[in-house]
């Protein structure tokens, strides 16, 4: 909004004089291209006694934003070792270091550049901070105290260079496993696996002054994850028993599961010596809030002992039947419930063998189905309240979590049906597959809000039920298959629906994401509702489904609560691969889409609002209806806000444009939430990849080379389409995991272009 932009000399906000003019780039200056590669070796070898294989992988990344990258270095070794003809060994050996620097701000983050581009900057920002951040002496940049933009850090810059975050990573994966031939029917194995998992995390933020005085901080976090994870199995077929054709195999076997888990946290308080950034280095270290979420010190332990068995049948080679049973025994559980048994049934019918069907229309065709029951155990910590200690003052305190423990909690269960069948036709040159599933869950555990009256913020519950059901669908054709040419194709598709049958005796509502707090838009999980909801304030309507307006018809009515609004879930994704072989050349292409579900587009409506979304030119253009103003001015700036009075009489009042665009966002005070609900459907072009293997002959004349090959990989090229307006990143979601469907101040998408060597010696 403001004055239109002609070019006329204004005083800046930094006292110098500059022209008012559009920058048509300036969401560009904080943005460039990135680079990866990856460079990866592998030795192997063998005799009698056994094989070795030895790889190394180096990755560095440096992606579109500054002062970012990451690092990867792979190590692997594995091993087979013939120990006699009966008895074989194997040992597998990984090492993986991994470091970053530096994850980008976004979202509603007070150093996020997309949050202020679209909410805090006008269109004539000139990012004049990029280049002034920093004094010449190399302190920060306080702008004098004149920096006039709201609700984003007058130091994003500042911040960007000097407030670094680091990840350290040493992972290391480890296992040594025996297997034995005792009889030609029977055999046993064992494995013995280790996985030690360390990260340190370091904040350092650089002092503002030369000094190392002012607004210096540092933080460091050590973790330590050990894994164990040891199992044996004992194994006994026959494939035609008592002379039958019936084939049988019976597996018994055990897990033993030890998950260790430590962290440890330090904070700064006031400096000693400036720029030095060690825990040791502060007068007082500050205080730690104490809650489940952000403890100093925590320890983390899960033990899980297992016993299973599976029991694999087959008749003639057309009807095949597997029945599994397995009992856990958990430490995350009471005594009673710490033991639970789970077992499945799954069976196919190969219908062309059965009945002998040699024809080249119906060359495959198997019909398939399983039950399953499923059962899982919770985080450790949940039986009961867990003591908090701190320090008020000089005196020792301790405090309860404020969450209520549930009574007696059982394991999560889930009760599966899935039918489906499989067709090869015309000599398998197309192949279809469909399978339809039905998931109930009950017993799940989740931790709702409950009324600040109670003294807590939150229960745990034992009897929420879901229920999930959908379909997938696969074809694949061989369009061609000739030795100079092959032509093939792929399509595939589905469709989950999700919903919340009960969130046992509580009636709050779950909340997973939220955007701008406590009134901004949120996904919640809601009983009788489609999982998925996104929550908001909506409009009153009519019994004519009109909106109804206020008397000025300036603004509308809302709902006193949030209510939902639209539903993230997608009516079905999918995805479309070909691939063309000819002459060693090798190009093959996925495309992929998201067909409908809503997503709470934020960043669309604060562009609207702020004026910098193009749609917003029409009336400030002349494009609007006659408007006199309070000084008696008629400009065509003028709207007449669609929907009706409380009496059903259609709104025919023209206001100034204000009103149509401004009243749409905000988390601090209710505001209508329905206007930044879309659709978010999308087709894009995923990946396109092209290879050649140069010809054996060729790499033989070498005299180096066994094989050569190279390749071209384009990934996340572009969208063919995108319901979302203003080119709004549709994949852009804050949220992830079981929170999708909010949107707000998101990075762009990015393309990527990759060229790679393969060659073995």
């Amino acid at each position: 909004w403001g004055p239109e932009m002609k070019g006329q000399m204004v005083k800046w906000w930094d006292g110098k004089m500059r022209p008012w003019s559009p920058q048509p780039d300036n969401l560009k200056s904080y943005f460039g291209d990135g680079n990866s590669s990856s460079h990866n070796v592998a030795f192997s070898g063998g005799s009698d006694m056994g094989t070795v294989r030895v790889s190394f992988t180096r990755t560095d990344h440096t992606p579109i934003i500054p002062n970012s990258n990451y690092d990867q270095t792979i190590v692997n070794l594995g091993s087979n070792i013939n120990i006699s003809e009966k008895l074989k060994a194997d040992v597998a050996v990984s090492y993986i270091n991994y470091n970053r620097l530096n994850s980008p701000n976004i979202g509603e983050s007070y150093s996020s550049f997309t949050k202020a581009s679209l909410y805090s900057w006008p269109r004539s920002w000139k990012g004049i901070e990029a280049a002034n951040y920093a004094n010449p002496d190399g302190s920060r940049n306080d702008w004098g105290g004149n920096y006039p933009f709201e609700y984003i850090s007058p130091y994003n810059w500042w911040e960007f260079y000097n407030n670094n975050t680091a990840l350290s990573r040493d992972k290391l994966i480890g296992s040594f496993g025996l297997s034995w031939s005792i009889t030609p029917w029977l055999t046993a194995s064992g494995r013995l696996g280790l996985d030690l998992t360390t990260d340190q995390r370091e904040t350092r933020n650089n002092p503002a002054d030369i000094a190392g005085i002012l607004d210096g901080y540092y933080e460091n976090e050590l973790s330590r994850l050990k894994t164990f994870n040891n199992d044996f199995l004992i194994t006994a077929y026959r494939d035609e028993l008592f002379g039958s054709k019936l084939g049988a195999k019976l597996s018994v076997g055990g897990t033993q599961y030890q998950r260790r888990y430590y962290r440890t946290r330090a904070k700064s308080g006031k400096w000693i010596d400036p720029w030095l950034f060690i825990s040791s280095n502060f007068e007082d270290p500050e205080q730690i809030i104490y809650s489940s979420g952000n403890r100093r010190e925590e320890r983390n332990d899960k033990d899980i002992n297992s016993m299973y068995a599976f029991l694999n049948l087959s008749y003639d080679n057309y009807l095949f039947a597997e029945i599994t049973g397995r009992n856990d025994w958990s430490s995350t559980l009471p005594p009673g419930n710490n033991s639970y048994f789970y077992p499945s049934l799954s069976m196919s019918f190969i219908a062309t063998e059965a009945f002998g069907i040699k024809s080249h229309l119906l060359s495959f065709w198997k019909i398939k189905g399983s039950l399953a029951k499923a059962a899982t155990d919770t985080q450790p910590y949940q039986l009961d309240y867990v003591y908090y200690s701190g320090l008020f003052g000089n005196t020792q305190t301790s405090s309860l979590d404020r969450t209520i423990p549930p009574l007696d909690l059982a394991p999560q269960e889930a009760k599966s049906f899935e039918i489906g069948t499989t067709l090869g036709l015309f000599d398998e040159h197309l192949s279809l597959d469909f399978t339809w599933y039905h998931i109930m869950s009950d017993n799940q555990i989740l931790t709702l809000p409950v009324p600040a009256s109670s003294g807590a913020t939150g229960t745990v519950i034992n009897n929420g039920e879901l229920e999930n059901s959908g379909f997938e669908f696969i074809m694949n054709l061989v369009v061609l298959n000739r030795a100079s040419l092959v032509i093939e194709t792929g399509l595939n598709f589905s469709r989950n629906r999700n919903y919340v049958v009960s969130l046992g005796s509580s009636s709050e509502p779950l909340e997973l994401g939220n955007i701008w707090g406590l009134n901004g838009p949120a996904i919640a999980v809601r009983e009788g509702d489609e999982y998925g909801t996104i929550v908001g304030y909506d409009y009153v309507y009519h019994e004519n489904g009109q909106p109804i307006l206020s008397d000025d018809g300036t603004t509308y009515k809302i709902t006193d609560n949030r209510v939902p609004i639209g539903n993230a879930s997608p009516d079905f994704i999918g995805g479309w691969t070909t691939r063309f072989i000819y002459k060693g050349f090798t190009l093959s292409t996925l495309v992929d889409t998201k067909w409908g579900g809503d997503i709470y587009c934020g960043s669309q409506v604060i562009a609207m609002q702020t004026g910098q979304a193009p749609e917003t030119l029409l009336e400030r253009q002349g494009g609007g209806l006659p408007y006199t103003d309070e000084e008696g001015v008629t400009r065509n700036v003028g709207v007449v806000l669609p929907g009706v009075y409380e009496d059903g009489t259609p709104n025919d009042k023209v206001v100034h444009y204000y009103f149509k665009y401004m009243p749409n966002a905000g988390g601090w005070g209710k505001v209508i939430s329905k206007p930044g609900i879309m659709d978010n459907t999308w087709v894009k072009m995923r990946e396109i990849a092209l290879s050649y293997n140069v010809p054996v002959k060729v790499v033989e004349k070498t005299k180096i080379f066994q094989s050569l090959s190279v390749n071209v990989v384009g990934r996340d090229l572009f969208y063919f389409y995108s319901s979302l307006p203003n080119k709004i990143n549709p994949e852009g979601l804050m949220g992830s995991g079981n929170a999708q469907g909010l949107e707000w101040a998101s990075y762009p998408g990015s393309r990527s272009v990759s060229f790679g060597i393969t060659a073995s010696f």
